[in-house]
């Protein structure tokens, strides 16, 4: 009996140490590229141990293996400017995926959430919800999040809030706002380091560096899974690193062929129409919430002639907000991100028009809340967005305004002010080629997903992309906002079944069904005592 009970501990112990010890020996180690581009494995700087995996195990539960480290991007300049931090978590612990999937944030300028906050409580029940079947990687691109250096401005949203809590005119606000992005140029430009790295900014070089970073790897090619500009991003992959690419998941298209400057002036508008439109299409929101444009057009006449100020929370402390006509109707275009903000506008236009604020107070503290996401970087935003936009003929965008803005003089008065005061002036010290902004063909399989909701990017730049990608599938949800994936809880399971076929999983989303998740909004009023 003692031997039996001693071949067992034995056993158990052998088991332990095999857990540990073969998973270790799949880790990543040290690698360099001859371009200098160069992978250190590290620590993770979140708490998850081997020790930990093995409770796991023990208990029963899915266990994760995961990995850090930092990628030095190739060399500019005869040095890396840019160390940025990785995260892989393994969806096996005795096996590396050939093919991972990338995650790619959008932006530019949002970080990939690699906080120890975000990657417990976010992205490993994130992840392990999916169930994709394949390793995750994650990472900062150059300039956001946890990237070395990371690019900010000291008191950029400070200065945002003083201009908020003003009741300004298109004019002085468009100034006031110019100013402070001159400000941020200038603080950067004081730093020989920082001033390198935002010259070193742009698609095509992030697009280099994922190539790398699967060659560092030892990766065949990547699933790339964008969202937003990280749909531009990944069709750069496909077109200068095709051999790198296994597939695209492409959420909420943002293409190469897209100018967002010149484009935004329509997109502001049609967005806030649009969904007024679907509730007006909708009977029992047409019903409760009647004659929605009308009430929008004697809202914005009235905050001209007398604005509201709310009192809104930051830092556990209070700040004020002036709601203006333009700042009321960017409040409105912002819920085009999230369903439930979505579901939230006809209950703010209607309880706003017949004087009650409680409504937009909830809505402007939301935003106020997304506004101030320090993880996000507005220089990187500035300095790729001037870079590879621009608006090619001024007197032909200007007539455009003056047309669509007919009826929205003070609206169409702050896009004119903005054009006068474009921060693009200070900001793009190197523009983008004409060929950057052809049109990416490519026959890797790619899985198209779109919002008819979605303020940012509309149905028809998805659909576009679709019509010239030959082995593409495309989604598109009539419930959802800007990221189907973050808006609609059953669009994982397209992808899961898109990117494991031989699996045959379950369809998921039946897209083309009026009555399956994603495809009915439910127009409601927001809970306003819950505000994240």
């Amino acid at each position: 009996m003692r031997k039996i009970f001693t071949l067992a501990i034995a056993l158990f112990f052998l088991a332990l140490l095999i857990s540990v010890a073969y998973p270790y020996s799949l880790r990543n180690k040290a690698s360099e590229l001859a371009n200098g581009a160069r992978y250190e494995p590290t620590e993770c700087w979140f708490k998850h141990d081997s020790f930990d995996q093995f409770v796991q195990w023990s208990l029963n539960t899915t266990m994760k293996r995961i990995e850090c480290g930092y990628f030095s991007t190739r060399k500019e300049q005869g040095k890396s400017l840019f160390r940025l931090p990785v995260v892989i978590v393994r969806h096996s612990l005795w096996r590396n995926s050939q093919h991972p999937i990338i995650n790619i944030a959008g932006g530019p300028g949002s970080s990939a959430w690699l906080d120890s906050f975000m990657i417990h409580y976010f992205w490993l029940p994130k992840i392990e919800k999916n169930d994709w079947q394949h390793d995750m990687v994650l990472y900062d691109s150059r300039g956001t999040g946890l990237s070395k250096p990371a690019l900010h401005c000291d008191n950029y949203f400070q200065n945002s809030l003083k201009i908020l809590a003003q009741n300004l005119q298109p004019e002085e606000e468009a100034k006031q706002n110019y100013d402070v992005l001159q400000q941020c140029h200038q603080q950067i430009a004081k730093n020989q380091q920082y001033l390198n790295a935002l010259h070193h900014l742009g698609t095509i070089r992030n697009a280099d560096d994922i190539a790398d970073l699967a060659n560092l790897l030892k990766i065949q090619s990547w699933h790339l899974y964008g969202t937003s500009y990280g749909t531009r991003l990944a069709l750069e992959v496909a077109r200068i690193h095709p051999n790198k690419v296994a597939s695209l998941i492409l959420d909420s298209v943002y293409p190469q062929e897209i100018d967002g400057e010149e484009t935004m002036p329509d997109l502001y508008l049609s967005a806030v129409e649009g969904m007024i439109k679907a509730c007006e299409e909708e009977p029992t929101c047409a019903l409760q919430y009647s004659e929605l444009q009308k009430k929008l057009y004697t809202l914005l006449r009235r905050l001209n002639k007398k604005p509201i100020t709310l009192i809104l929370e930051h830092n556990k402390e209070p700040v004020e907000y002036v709601v203006t006509p333009s700042r009321f109707y960017s409040l409105l275009y912002e819920t085009g991100y999230d369903i439930k903000n979505i579901m939230s506008l006809p209950n703010v236009i209607h309880s706003l028009y017949a004087n009650n604020n409680e409504a937009l107070h909830h809505l402007a503290q939301t935003s106020l809340n997304n506004m101030f996401d320090e993880s996000f970087s507005n220089p990187v935003y500035t300095e790729i967005e001037c870079n590879e936009n621009e608006i090619k003929n001024k007197q032909a965008y200007i007539r455009n305004i003056n047309k669509k803005y007919l009826y929205y003089p003070i609206l169409k008065r702050w896009q004119l002010a903005a054009l006068e005061n474009d921060f693009c002036d200070i900001w793009g010290a190197e523009e983008s080629k004409a060929s950057f902004h052809q049109p990416v063909i490519t026959d890797k399989p790619t899985l198209i997903l779109t919002a008819q909701l979605d303020s940012a990017t509309p149905i028809s730049w998805g659909k576009a992309v679709a019509a010239r990608l030959p082995n593409s599938e495309y989604h598109e949800f009539k419930a959802s906002g800007h990221a189907v994936l973050y808006n609609v809880a059953c669009a994982k399971d397209i992808v899961r079944r898109f990117l494991n076929p031989e699996k045959n999983y379950p369809v998921g989303c039946q897209s083309d069904n009026p009555y399956a998740d994603g495809q009915r909004v439910v127009w409601d009023s927001p809970d306003v005592g819950d505000v994240f």
